[in-house]
């Protein structure tokens, strides 16, 4: 009895720590494919390109982007937009986005915004200015984001459910972007990005 109650812990134990370690290891993952992006090598660069399409569920994440999207311009016209052209609005708004999106939203680009380099702020730039906000982003801190580019470090991550987890990258105690990744089976994938821009720390609200 006792061996068939520690036979059941070990398979308890092994089982918790793999479904701790997998989420990690696409982590790691994408961080690695993330520098090797930059490589000089087409080899390496190809090799990046691949582990990205594999960690990373681009039609998802695209979707979500412009769903958030759409919400803040909702959110920003509501009260010159009439109701009755709402739909005619998100048809405005997607002919935009998308474009916008598919630009941005590929291996390269996730590349860029896991490294911190100064795509960040072109596409915070691009994508709040489709949500009609458009953030304060002064040349210094454009010209520091290059300078730091490889400096981002991941700050934390914690599961949000069975099968989210929430993961912080930034610098110098700051956090500036954070990633939602999704079990597929045994691959855990990227499925939404949120920039924190606020420089109080208060981050938009996630979806």
């Amino acid at each position: 009895m006792k061996k068939i109650l520690w036979m059941s812990g070990l398979v308890l134990v092994l089982i918790t720590a793999g479904y701790v370690a997998l989420p990690f290891y696409s982590i790691e993952q994408l961080q690695r494919a993330a520098k090797m992006a930059k490589s000089d090598q087409p080899q390496v660069r190809a090799e990046s390109i691949d582990t990205l399409e594999r960690y990373v569920d681009f039609p998802v994440l695209r979707d979500n982007l412009k769903i958030r999207l759409q919400q803040q311009l909702r959110n920003s016209l509501s009260n010159s937009i009439p109701q009755e052209f709402d739909e005619l609005l998100s048809a405005g708004a997607n002919f935009f986005m998308d474009p916008l999106l598919q630009q941005f939203i590929t291996p390269e680009g996730i590349a860029d915004l896991l490294r911190g380099g100064e795509d960040l702020e072109a596409f915070q730039r691009e994508i709040y200015r489709q949500g009609g906000e458009t953030p304060d982003i002064s040349e210094n801190e454009t010209s520091a984001a290059e300078e730091n580019e490889d400096s981002w470090q991941r700050m934390g991550w914690h599961f949000t459910d069975l099968n989210h987890l929430s993961v912080e990258y930034g610098e110098h105690g700051r956090p500036e972007l954070r990633m939602l990744m999704q079990r597929n089976g045994l691959r855990w994938q990227l499925v939404d990005i949120q920039l924190i821009g606020d420089r109080s720390g208060e981050s938009q609200e996630w979806r």
